[in-house]
């Protein structure tokens, strides 16, 4: 893929998702939500007992999808089950703005257009920028910034702080300047670690089809 093919038609990353996922386009925040509430009820099941389940569930969802529509990303996954029996609140939006474009690299290897931003990010006061890191993998080459951020969460009238993960992956597309963003988020922070390592096995077998 040239450059000016990168214009033309959107990169697509293709990602190895273990478990069970949901896949909706968030521009189309209407349709996304009525996939999300069919999804729901398939998993917790329909009785009435179940009713709190399904509304956490479809609230952590449905605040899941405003992010993606207002970030602009053209892709969100959402996952129901790690593996069977086991669940696991994390979201993955992917963004391929034209604006992510780094255009004064030399050359388009992963190397220079990963080296530019990675630049652009150390002269930052973007939240995460001082934990930019290099990794690189069998399919892809990436550069990672994760940020914890503290928010309040109210279940059955009890408050409690809990610690949110976001992960970015930086991603340079074959043949191109442009940079594709892949951002993952769970509520289980306090487990930073086993979560990173979890993000990074998806990022780092991920492709560009």
């Amino acid at each position: 893929m040239n450059d000016e093919t990168a214009q033309l038609a959107p990169p697509r990353l293709t990602f190895q998702l273990p478990g069970r996922w949901l896949t909706v386009d968030p521009r189309d925040e209407r349709q996304a939500r009525e996939q999300v509430d069919a999804a729901v009820r398939d998993l917790v099941g329909a009785a009435d007992d179940a009713v709190l389940a399904r509304r956490s569930l479809t609230a952590s969802f449905d605040r899941a999808i405003a992010a993606a529509w207002k970030a602009e990303a053209h892709a969100l996954f959402l996952c129901f089950e790690a593996a069977p029996g086991v669940t696991l609140p994390v979201s993955l939006t992917v963004h391929a703005p034209e604006r992510l474009r780094m255009t004064p690299a030399i050359g388009t290897s992963a190397d220079a257009v990963l080296g530019v931003l990675a630049k652009g990010l150390a002269a930052s006061t973007a939240a995460g920028a001082e934990t930019a890191r290099r990794l690189d993998g069998p399919r892809a080459s990436v550069l990672r910034t994760d940020r914890e951020i503290e928010e309040l969460v109210e279940e059955d009238g009890v408050a409690v702080t809990a610690v949110r993960l976001e992960v970015d992956y930086w991603f340079a597309v074959p043949g191109s300047k442009q940079v594709v963003l892949a951002s993952f988020a769970t509520p289980l922070g306090e487990i930073r670690n086993a979560m990173l390592s979890f993000f990074d096995s998806i990022a780092l077998a991920a492709s560009f089809a």
